[in-house]
């Protein structure tokens, strides 16, 4: 049996077959973490945002991010101790991923109190894939831009809707500002910042993938500097709103945390190693697309006209994008979606 040359690697049919075959169950099995995370965010956002807004959001941060660190760093040093041992060899690395995850979360925080969440959570979503094909012109290794007309379309989509609601906002049309058009568009400009810090954060994963550090240790590692933060803003009462909750009904609020706000990170991260960053961040940003459809099977939705108008080109976008990521990935035999010859 001849060997074949598949992309420059010599390769008998039949391991080049299986090699395609574990190629596709693997960019499957990314796209699958890939809308867990959207499906268990959407979730969050539509029947479970009430849950948190009565307490300090700093005070269920320490705790979520504090149980995760420790967990995932324990679990990690029992099971795959090299893990932490490569982390420790690039220590810039983790540094830059806990200064960026933090103020992604951050930015995003200040965000959604002074604008409509509605547009922070559209405008933070649609700066991921628009963030990582900056990056793809800058150089940046880790970060390919879109291969497909459809997804070039799309992403054309979401920056005119990033545009769109940045205006209306600005203009005051949006549902709610809290204060003058300056505020506004430091809303806008918070909520794009921290959608372009998630973006290196994706990549930075990536990179750090490569040096030998999996998604547990990656994900208790990323929050360190986070849980830190969030403890310092509980002592200095930050977002405290005077609640006088028990031990038991915070506990609750904790665990509801653990499944809606760790675990879907925790599936993005599981995606990094298995598909491109590009198609993660597509696929990520079709969030506020399963919210609208969520709000209106439960026949609530209320957005203003302006802000509505947005979402509808973002939608657009954003299903384009999406669907031009997944036709558009050339997957090789052992390098996923890297190859565009196959």
């Amino acid at each position: 049996m001849d060997p074949k040359d598949v992309c420059g690697f010599r390769t008998e049919p039949g391991v080049a077959a299986k090699g395609a075959f574990a190629a596709v169950s693997s960019f499957a099995l990314g796209l699958l973490f890939c809308l867990s995370f959207v499906t268990l965010e959407a979730v969050q956002a539509v029947y479970l945002g009430a849950v948190f807004q009565d307490v300090d959001s700093f005070l269920i941060g320490t705790w979520v991010f504090g149980i995760t660190v420790v967990g995932c760093v324990g679990a990690t040093a029992i099971l795959r101790p090299g893990e932490l041992l490569a982390a420790l060899r690039s220590p810039g690395l983790i540094l830059g991923i806990n200064v960026l995850a933090a103020l992604a979360w951050t930015t995003y925080f200040i965000a959604i109190q002074i604008i409509e969440p509605a547009v922070v959570f559209t405008v933070f979503s649609g700066m991921v894939p628009l963030a990582t094909i900056l990056a793809a012109r800058l150089g940046m290794p880790e970060a390919r831009g879109p291969s497909h007309d459809l997804s070039r379309t799309g992403n054309a989509l979401i920056l005119l809707a990033i545009a769109v609601l940045a205006a209306t906002t600005g203009m005051g049309l949006s549902g709610f500002v809290r204060g003058g058009t300056t505020i506004a568009i430091l809303g806008v400009l918070l909520a794009a910042v921290s959608g372009g810090l998630t973006a290196c954060v994706i990549l930075l994963s990536v990179r750090l993938n490569g040096r030998g550090v999996g998604p547990l240790a990656q994900f208790g590692l990323r929050f360190i500097l986070y849980t830190l933060v969030a403890f310092a803003a509980v002592r200095l009462g930050i977002d405290d709103k005077g609640a006088d909750m028990s031990a038991g009904q915070i506990a609750v609020i904790v665990g509801i945390g653990l499944i809606v706000i760790a675990l879907p990170l925790y599936c993005v991260q599981r995606a990094v190693p298995l598909v491109p960053a590009m198609t993660i961040a597509a696929v990520t940003a079709l969030g506020p697309v399963i919210v609208f459809g969520l709000q209106m099977v439960e026949g609530r939705v209320a957005y203003a006209p302006a802000t509505l108008a947005g979402l509808l080109i973002y939608m657009s976008g954003a299903l384009a994008a999406a669907w031009g990521a997944v036709r558009g990935r050339h997957a090789h035999p052992r390098f996923p979606g890297r190859c565009r010859r196959c």
